[in-house]
C-alpha cells in the first residue's frame, strides 16, 4: 500500500472526499523531520494532517510545510513553515556515510541530486587538486574528501549561514586535513588561488542558475595539462548543447580549448526542463 492510501486511511474520518484526493503523493525527509508540500485548499487543515505524519512515521520528530520556492543569490529556501513536533530547524543528515548538518529553513537541500554527489567522488583520481565553487554546506566536497583519494579541495562559499555549517560539516566528518574551506565571492577568491599558484586538477561549478559570469575567472585555475570543468545548468528537454557553447564561446575568448568529456542528466527540473552536468576539459591552445 502506498504511504498516501495509509495517509488517506489514517484521516478518513477526518477530511472530506476532496481533500483526500488532495493529499500529497510523497513528502522529503531529512534527519528525523518531515517535510510537506501541501494544496493550499488543505492548509486550514495542516495541523490534523501533520499529526498524521507523525503517528504514521512514529520515528520521525517534526513535520514542516514546505511554501515556498529556493531563491537569492544565496539559494535560501523562501518559505519553510514549522508544524508541528519538536521545533528545532536543524538537522544531521546521513548519505553515502556523509554527515550533513544544516538548518533547513535557511539552507536548501536537494535529495535530487544523491546520484552526483555519490558519481563525482568516483571521478576524482588520486592526488588531485579540486577547486569546489559555490561549496554550499560541502555538497560535494565532503563526499569527495570521504571517497576518493584526492589531496586536496578548496572550497569556496559566500552564505555566512552554510558556511558556518560547513565549518561544522569538516569537523563533523574528520576531514580537516583534506578540505580548505574559504569565505568568500568566487569571482575574487579562484582569483586570489590562481595568484598564489593553486592550478586545479577538477573545479566544481555546482549552482543555479548556470553561473556563466564566473567562467572567466574560473578558468585561471587551469593545469598546463588541461583541466576537468564541472559545469550545472538547466536545459529544455535534452537540449544541453545550448549550455556547452556559452562555456566554450568564453574559453575560446580567454584563449582556452574547450571539448565536451561527457554529459549527464541530474533529475528533472519543471515541465520540460532538466538539470544537467556537463563535463568540460579545458586546457590552453
Amino acid at each position: 500500500m502506498s504511504f498516501k492510501k495509509k495517509l488517506a486511511e489514517k484521516l478518513n474520518n477526518t477530511l472530506d472526499e476532496g481533500e483526500l484526493s488532495l493529499l500529497p503523493r510523497g513528502f522529503q525527509t531529512l534527519g528525523k523531520i518531515i517535510i510537506i508540500k501541501l494544496n493550499s485548499k488543505l492548509f486550514d487543515k495542516k495541523d490534523i494532517i501533520a499529526q498524521a505524519y507523525l503517528d504514521l512515521l512514529p520515528k520521525m520528530r517534526a513535520v514542516y510545510l514546505n511554501m515556498g520556492r529556493i531563491v537569492g543569490t544565496c539559494r535560501e529556501p523562501e518559505n519553510i513553515e514549522y508544524i508541528m513536533g519538536e521545533d528545532d530547524p536543524i538537522v544531521e543528515h546521513k548519505e553515502h556515510d556523509v554527515i550533513y548538518r544544516f538548518n533547513i529553513t535557511k539552507i536548501m537541500f536537494s535529495k535530487g541530486n544523491i546520484n552526483e554527489r555519490k558519481y563525482l567522488a568516483t571521478l576524482v583520481k588520486n592526488g588531485e587538486i579540486i577547486v569546489d565553487m559555490f561549496a554550499g554546506i560541502g555538497y560535494f566536497s565532503l563526499p569527495i574528501a570521504k571517497h576518493s583519494g584526492v589531496e586536496r579541495i578548496y572550497s569556496i562559499e559566500l552564505n555566512p549561514e552554510s558556511y558556518k555549517f560547513f565549518l561544522e560539516n569538516i569537523k563533523l566528518n574528520h576531514l580537516e586535513k583534506i578540505i580548505f574551506p574559504i569565505k568568500g565571492d568566487c569571482k575574487i577568491e579562484v582569483v586570489k588561488l590562481s595568484e598564489s599558484g593553486i592550478r586545479a586538477d577538477r573545479v566544481i561549478m555546482g549552482v543555479f542558475p548556470a553561473p556563466k559570469d564566473y567562467i572567466r575567472e574560473a578558468l585561471s585555475l587551469v593545469k598546463d595539462k588541461g583541466t576537468m570543468f564541472h559545469y550545472e545548468g538547466v536545459v529544455e528537454k535534452d537540449n544541453f548543447f545550448p549550455l556547452f557553447e556559452e562555456f566554450k564561446e568564453i574559453t575560446l575568448k580567454e584563449g582556452y580549448k574547450c571539448e565536451l568529456n561527457s554529459h549527464r542528466f541530474v533529475k528533472s527540473y519543471g515541465p520540460h526542463l532538466n538539470h544537467v552536468v556537463l563535463d568540460n576539459f579545458v586546457f590552453k591552445i
